[in-house]
């Protein structure tokens, strides 16, 4: 593949199979009208464009992840050939070669001489989320699971939500609750998303499509997100969870709390999830330094 530019004239060459050669043609082409018009340079459009070019592959590892999920591919079962797999998604060997690379670093793939790329065992077939350090994992996981609102409300904040706002002072905060659920498995998580009245006022739990709140906040308001601060803790389960998820009553509970802040260190969001633990977990990848 090919990108280059003379001033604002653009030429694009790309080599290999046709589904993925229009796909990175979009993707490219999508990257230079929307950011015709900024103070970017032309250099920077096209990296920003190869980057998004660059990373096709992980499309083809998270659908091969969610048939493994679903299950297709059962525990210690062999994957398909590489030719077969450039067959089936219409790409190039080296970009199959880099999704199963990324499968294996997420502990769901392991090659043994002999027998191929095998699924491990344990792959939980229920929802999951991924965390490598990145606000890139919060995103996956939404596009992975469907989310529904189950309404909204101004409410004067609880004295833990007050505390993580960083104002044990305000006044009132709306709430937008929610249930976040995958086909395979139904409903498995509760979600509350608390926000300060004066940055969600003109926000409507209509636009949470994808119960993913802080990149309307910074749409809104226009700062960006820089920290998100994530603390796990198994609970019994709240009254309301248990109803809305249907499981017995103080049954354990996977809950996760996230306080999303922008620069300078002041929190905007207090997230909080809660995990019926029989149809989900939480995957962390680490790297050696």
């Amino acid at each position: 593949m090919v990108v280059s530019s003379t001033h604002h004239c653009w030429t694009f060459r790309c080599h290999g199979r046709d589904e993925w050669r229009r796909r990175a043609y979009a993707l490219f082409c999508n990257a230079h009208t929307a950011l015709q018009g900024t103070t970017l340079s032309s250099q920077r459009i096209c990296c920003y464009a190869l980057y998004m070019i660059s990373t096709l592959y992980r499309d083809i590892a998270d659908k091969i992840e969610r048939q493994i999920r679903s299950g297709r591919y059962e525990p210690g079962a062999a994957l398909p050939t590489e030719k077969l797999l450039e067959q089936e998604f219409q790409a190039s060997r080296i970009t199959i070669r880099q999704a199963l690379a990324l499968l294996k670093r997420r502990g769901i793939l392991y090659s043994r001489s002999g027998l191929g790329t095998l699924v491990r065992q344990g792959v939980h077939h229920g929802a999951s989320v991924r965390m490598t350090g990145s606000l890139s994992d919060l995103n996956y996981y939404a596009e992975e699971t469907q989310y529904r609102s189950i309404g909204s409300k101004l409410i004067s904040p609880p004295r833990e939500i007050a505390e993580r706002l960083g104002d044990t002072d305000i006044e009132a905060v709306y709430r937008f609750c929610g249930i976040r659920s995958k086909s395979e498995v139904g409903d498995f998580a509760y979600e509350e998303v608390f926000v300060p009245k004066v940055l969600a006022r003109d926000l409507h739990s209509s636009r949470l499509d994808r119960g993913i709140f802080y990149p309307l906040l910074e749409e809104e308001h226009g700062f960006s997100i820089a920290e998100v601060r994530q603390e796990i803790t198994a609970v019994t389960a709240p009254t309301i969870a248990a109803r809305e998820l249907r499981v017995r009553a103080r049954a354990p509970m996977l809950k996760t709390t996230r306080t999303y802040l922008v620069h300078g260190g002041q929190p905007v969001e207090v997230a909080i999830s809660y995990f019926d633990t029989n149809k989900f977990e939480y995957v962390m990848t680490m790297y050696r330094d």
